[in-house]
């Protein structure tokens, strides 16, 4: 007897249909958990390419820090009116 058969079987052999129903729900329920956990293992790949990525940011701004007089946002606004000319 094949797993399949002896799954088919164990359905047959249950007394009513309330029980087949409890048995449909709990193979949903367990398929969507085993849905789930590969999808958070593979999650947890992304994160670790993240993490990876940012602690190299975090490398690079060490080792290439920004100029103490460095104003970003002035630097924003000469590039927003060279886009966009002055918009005031």
């Amino acid at each position: 007897m094949t797993l399949r058969q002896e799954a088919y079987a164990m359905i047959d052999s249950l007394p009513d249909d309330d029980s087949v129903k409890f048995f449909i729900d709990m193979i949903r329920q367990f398929n969507v958990v085993t849905k789930r956990t590969k999808e958070i293992s593979g999650t947890q790949n992304s994160f670790s390419e993240k993490r990876q990525a940012f602690l190299h940011m975090e490398e690079l701004k060490e080792k290439y820090p920004f100029p103490k007089d460095y104003d970003y946002e002035q630097i924003r606004r000469e590039a927003m009116e060279k886009k966009y000319g002055c918009v005031n």
